[in-house]
């Protein structure tokens, strides 16, 4: 009787594992979209309002992150990688709870989600060790994992990270998000774009004032004559740069004195500066739980012959 169960328990481990159809956690994936498994990252499928910027239009941002606490968007963030979402510290504090917190992507229109839109659950925050350690907003960088993986296509797609040395020198740069479109605090439920210049960091202490007020862990950028800048509600969001039909992110957006001062440019964390601990967060970070998968027909039907076997053994 041991011989024959040994036999029925290794026939078991034999047979080949469930299966488990993939799904998009949440709302649907565009139904007729080649989907990537793998795509590399800043390769947007679209060539191409903040204060002073205009509508984005689908799929020209396949990065872009809405960041909600409590059903309200709070912050933006960009997708970096299948699990991971990158934004800024200071959208969380210690009283928020990651139960309450969802990641939205594929999102154009914050009040319309589409078949491209997917969310996602928190499974852990992750804040930069040195942020509010040397500045009130210094080391101003967080790392958002999902409980489950994105599905990426045409419309969701993640940006590149831009290394540690990077050349930031001639270049067309965009700060995306959902943050404030007017000096009196009017926002918009679409998703804005806008075109803004790099600002040396010697100039833009001396537009502050204090020298140690803008560190080397940040930088700046903003249309100083026509009032293009970032603004509450765009924290969290990507600063991305195109390099060769490749787009890297350079920036996240931190803080600034005021959005329609045109004298004090955005301040943004400097992604470079973050890129190898970004890296190494994905890295050696364990993957979410993953729920247990139902049995398949096959290893149910030898479950079931196993009990039978039991049942007919234990007459004997």
């Amino acid at each position: 009787m041991a011989a024959v169960l040994s036999a029925l328990l290794l026939l078991l481990l034999l047979l080949p594992p469930a299966r488990v159809a993939a799904t998009a956690h949440g709302r649907p994936t565009s139904k007729g979209v080649t989907l990537n498994p793998d795509p590399a990252c800043g390769r947007r499928h679209v060539q191409g309002k903040v204060i002073g910027g205009m509508d984005a239009s689908e799929r020209k941002w396949p990065w872009q992150v809405s960041v909600h606490y409590a059903a309200i968007h709070i912050c933006g963030g960009s997708i970096i990688d299948e699990y991971w979402v990158l934004t800024a510290a200071h959208c969380f504090n210690s009283y928020m709870s990651i139960e309450v917190l969802d990641i939205y992507v594929g999102l154009v229109n914050l009040r319309v989600a589409d078949n491209h839109t997917q969310w996602f659950e928190v499974n852990q925050l992750i804040l930069h060790p040195t942020y509010q350690k040397h500045h009130p907003v210094g080391g101003d960088v967080a790392l958002v994992q999902l409980k489950s993986r994105i599905v990426f296509s045409d419309s969701v797609l993640p940006v590149c990270i831009a290394p540690r040395d990077v050349k930031l020198k001639n270049i067309a740069c965009w700060a995306t998000g959902w943050g404030s479109i007017s000096p009196e605090g009017k926002s918009s439920d679409k998703l804005q774009e806008v075109q803004v210049p790099l600002i040396s960091s010697s100039l833009c202490r001396l537009l502050y004032g204090e020298m140690s007020e803008v560190q080397s862990d940040m930088l700046c950028a903003g249309d100083l004559r026509n009032w293009k800048t970032t603004c509450e509600g765009d924290s969290g969001g990507p600063l991305v740069c195109e390099f060769d039909h490749i787009w890297l992110q350079i920036g996240v957006v931190s803080w600034g004195r005021g959005c329609a001062y045109p004298m004090y440019p955005a301040v943004y964390a400097r992604v470079s500066t973050f890129s190898e601990w970004i890296r190494s967060q994905i890295k050696y970070t364990p993957p979410p739980a993953q729920p247990l998968p139902s049995l398949s027909s096959t290893l149910g039907a030898a479950a079931s012959v196993l009990v039978t076997m039991l049942a007919i053994l234990s007459t004997l």
